[in-house]
C-alpha cells in the first residue's frame, strides 16, 4: 500500500510538471520563465493576429472561437498565448505548438465571465527552439464580453455555387433555423422545393413568415403564413404578383412583409439583367433596371401601385418598412432607356442584351428614398441625406428596431454580390452617413438587426468564396465593433446568405414543407 501512495505521488507531480511546462523540440520551458524573458519595448517580429481583431466584443452566448495568427518569423516554433485581465487574478497561459488555440468550453466561460466589462488582454510570444528562452516575434490585442445577448435565432439560405450549378439543383437549396451558439449548423428546416425560394421576411413578433417561392418558373409566386414549429407552405396561402392589375409578368422582387404583417411589399412591372458567371466567388449579376413598388393587402386581397414610388421613368425597388410601418424606404435609380432592345416585355432582359449592359462603362447607381406608406395611399418621395446621390450606389436598406438607423450597403454600381459592397449606417432621419468598423475586405451585404437592436448580422465573402456570416454589435451612438465569424453555421462546401434574426426562441420553427406544387 505504502509504494503505492509512492506511485500515486510521484505520478501527480509529473503531471503538473508536464501541465506547467511543455516540450519545444526537446527543450522544456516554463511559461514563467517565457514571460520573464520577454521586454515590453523589445525589438521583435510582429506577429499578425487574424482572429479574433482588436476590440472585439462577444456575445454571451457566442462559442469559443479559435485564436489564429501568422508568425513572420520561421525559427518561431512555439507560442505562448497569455489572456490577462482586471480581475486581480491569475492570467490563463497556454502554449502552442500551432498558430493557433481554442479554448475548451470550461475556460471559454471563465474567459466570458472575466471579460465583461473590462477588456481582456491577449499577449501572444514567439518562442524559438534550444535553451535559454529566445522570444523572437510578438502581438497585442484586447477583447471583452457584452452584456447584450443577441437573443434571437437566425433563418438563413445555404446554396451551392456557382449560381447556374444551384439553379440547376434547386432541391439541394436549404435553409437552416437556429441559435448562434449552436456547436454544428442549425437543423435544416426546409429543402427539397424545385424552386427557387427567397425574399424571405418575418413580421416584427416573429408570428407570421413571407417567402418568394416561383421565382424560377417566372410565376411571380410569393407565400404568406404562420410560424409555428411545423410550417407547411400550402396553395391557400399564395398570392400571385402577376394578379397586380396590368403588371404583365412580374417576378415580385426583394418583397418585405410589413411589421405588423398585414401587408407586403414588392417590386413589379420589374425588367432586370441577369449575367451567370463561373465563377465562385461572384457567380452572378443581378440588377433590376425597371420596376415600381406594389402594395398587397392581406386583409383585402387587393394589389396597389404605392403613389410616389411608382414613375416609370426610374427603378423602383428593394423596399423596407420602417419599425412602426408608417414609411417605406427604397432604392431608385434612372431607368435606362430599352428602346433600342428587341425585348420590350417583362422579367429580364435576354442574355445577350444583359451582357451589352453589363458591358457598359458607366456605373448603375441607386439612391435611397423615403415615401410615406400612409395605409397604401403613399406620398412624395425624398432623398434619403446620406445615402442618396453621393457618387455611389446606395441599397438595402435595414432600419433598426428603435427606427433611429438605417444600415445600407454602398458600391460602386449595382446591387447584389458586389466585391465592393460595404456597410454605413445614417440617422433614420438622414444626416452625415458614417462605414461600419465591422465591415470586412470584400463583400458585406445582406445584413438583419437583432430584434433586441444591439447586434447586426451580414454577409461576407472575406474568408472564403462561399459566403458566410458575421456578426457585430452596434452600440446606442451607432458604432460598431469588429466583426465576428459565424462560419461554424454553415457548411464549407455552401453559400449562407440572406440571414434574418427571427423574434422567436430557437426551437418554434422545426419542419418547413410544401403543399402548393401539385394543387
Amino acid at each position: 500500500m505504502q509504494k503505492r501512495t509512492v506511485w500515486v505521488a510521484i505520478f501527480a507531480a509529473l503531471s503538473m510538471a508536464i501541465l506547467l511546462c511543455r516540450n519545444i523540440q526537446g527543450t522544456r520551458y516554463v511559461e514563467d520563465d517565457i514571460l520573464a524573458a520577454y521586454v515590453e519595448q523589445g525589438d521583435y517580429g510582429d506577429i499578425h493576429i487574424e482572429y479574433p481583431l482588436d476590440e472585439s466584443l462577444f456575445p454571451p452566448e457566442l462559442l469559443a472561437p479559435v485564436f489564429a495568427w501568422k508568425d513572420p518569423v520561421p525559427e518561431s516554433k512555439a507560442w505562448l498565448l497569455r489572456i490577462g485581465f482586471d480581475d486581480g487574478k491569475v492570467p490563463l497561459c497556454v502554449l502552442c505548438r500551432q498558430p493557433r488555440w481554442t479554448p475548451n468550453t470550461e475556460a471559454w466561460n471563465s474567459i466570458k465571465c472575466r471579460s465583461v466589462k473590462q477588456a481582456a488582454q491577449v499577449l501572444i510570444l514567439g518562442v524559438a527552439s534550444g535553451d535559454p528562452v529566445r522570444i523572437l516575434s510578438h502581438a497585442k490585442i484586447s477583447f471583452s464580453t457584452s452584456v447584450d445577448p443577441v437573443g434571437a435565432p437566425l433563418f438563413y439560405r445555404e446554396v451551392e455555387l456557382p449560381f447556374v450549378k444551384a439553379n440547376r439543383n434547386l432541391a439541394e437549396v436549404r435553409w437552416r433555423f437556429g441559435s448562434i451558439a449552436s456547436p454544428e449548423p442549425p437543423p435544416v428546416v426546409l429543402t427539397g422545393l424545385p424552386v427557387c425560394g427567397n425574399c424571405h421576411s418575418f413580421s416584427a413578433d416573429g408570428k407570421t413568415i413571407a417567402m418568394d417561392v416561383d421565382y424560377a418558373s417566372n410565376k411571380g409566386s410569393y407565400v404568406i403564413t404562420d410560424v409555428k414549429e411545423k410550417i407547411v407552405l400550402a396553395s391557400d396561402d399564395i398570392i400571385a404578383w402577376n394578379d397586380y392589375a396590368g403588371s404583365g409578368q412580374s417576378h415580385g422582387l426583394l418583397s418585405q412583409l410589413s411589421p405588423d404583417g398585414r401587408y407586403v411589399i414588392s417590386t413589379v412591372e420589374d425588367l432586370s439583367v441577369f449575367v451567370p458567371s463561373p465563377d465562385l466567388d461572384f457567380s452572378q449579376l443581378f440588377c433590376p433596371v425597371k420596376g415600381i413598388l406594389c402594395v398587397f393587402d392581406r386583409n383585402t386581397g387587393q394589389f396597389n401601385a404605392l403613389p410616389g414610388a411608382d414613375d416609370p421613368r426610374f427603378v423602383q425597388t428593394n423596399p423596407v418598412w420602417s419599425p412602426d410601418g408608417h414609411d417605406i424606404v427604397f432604392a431608385r435609380a434612372k431607368a435606362p432607356d430599352l428602346r433600342h432592345t428587341k425585348h420590350q416585355g417583362f422579367v429580364w432582359l435576354t442574355p445577350l442584351e444583359s451582357k451589352e449592359f453589363a458591358a457598359l462603362d458607366e456605373p448603375f447607381q441607386f439612391d435611397l428614398y423615403r415615401v410615406p406608406f400612409n395605409g397604401g395611399q403613399g406620398g412624395v418621395a425624398a432623398p434619403l441625406a446620406g445615402a442618396s446621390h453621393n457618387g455611389m450606389s446606395n441599397y438595402f436598406p435595414r432600419y433598426s428596431p428603435d427606427g433611429r438607423w438605417i444600415v445600407f450597403c454602398q458600391a460602386q454600381s449595382y446591387m447584389l454580390l458586389q466585391p465592393d459592397s460595404a456597410l454605413y449606417i445614417v440617422p433614420a432621419v438622414g444626416g452625415q452617413s458614417r462605414r461600419l468598423r465591422c465591415n470586412t475586405q470584400r463583400m458585406n451585404s445582406w445584413h438583419s438587426w437583432s430584434p433586441n437592436g444591439k447586434w447586426l448580422v451580414f454577409a461576407s465573402k472575406a474568408f472564403s468564396d462561399y459566403t458566410q456570416l458575421c456578426l457585430t454589435h452596434i452600440d446606442e451612438h451607432g458604432y460598431s465593433t469588429p466583426a465576428l465569424r459565424l462560419d461554424h453555421l454553415s457548411a464549407a462546401d455552401r453559400a449562407a446568405n440572406i440571414p434574418e434574426f427571427v423574434n422567436v426562441h430557437a426551437g418554434a420553427i422545426t419542419q418547413i414543407s410544401e403543399r402548393f406544387l401539385n394543387n
